[in-house]
């Protein structure tokens, strides 16, 4: 690598340069023109977001309507759900419409315990899936052969 055998030129008039590039002093009316224009389009943004939120509450007091009347919906069919779950019309109908009769003499069943890893604490389909009984052999027997024949049609 060739080392530079002579001094860099350093540029004694570059601040002069620079000088005449800056703005030069705004005019006063073009100032205050500018403030204005500023004015102007802060108070627009102003308006317009003042506008946004008028439509947003009355868009909030619509729904808020909307949810009084669902709430009042929700509370009539509560309502008409006890009335038709009543325990006296539940007998009635079953008795004249379904022609259903009391029993006479109540049967009741002997409780087993439960098999292992089954509880009242879990729902039915979070209960372990083990089997609770063995398959037949043949049930085997017949799955084994299905796959076979799945197998060979591949």
């Amino acid at each position: 690598m060739a080392l530079r055998q002579e001094p860099l030129l350093r540029d004694p008039v570059w601040p002069l340069r620079v000088v005449r590039r800056l703005p030069i002093a705004i005019p006063l009316s073009r100032l205050v023109l500018v403030v204005i224009i500023a004015a102007f389009v802060l108070a627009m943004v102003w308006v317009q977001q003042t506008q946004t939120l008028v439509r947003l509450g009355g868009e909030i007091q619509r729904l808020e309507r909307q949810l009084e009347t669902v709430e009042l919906e929700r509370q009539q069919i509560l309502a008409d759900l006890a009335v038709r779950n009543d325990l006296s019309r539940v007998q009635r109908i079953a008795f004249t419409e379904l022609n259903m009769r009391q029993a006479r003499q109540p049967v009741f069943a002997r409780a087993q315990p439960l098999p292992p890893g089954v509880s009242f604490d879990l729902p039915l389909w979070a209960a372990p899936t083990q089997e609770l009984i063995e398959p037949p052999w043949w049930e085997a027997l017949v799955r084994e052969i299905s796959e076979n024949i799945s197998r060979l049609a591949e």
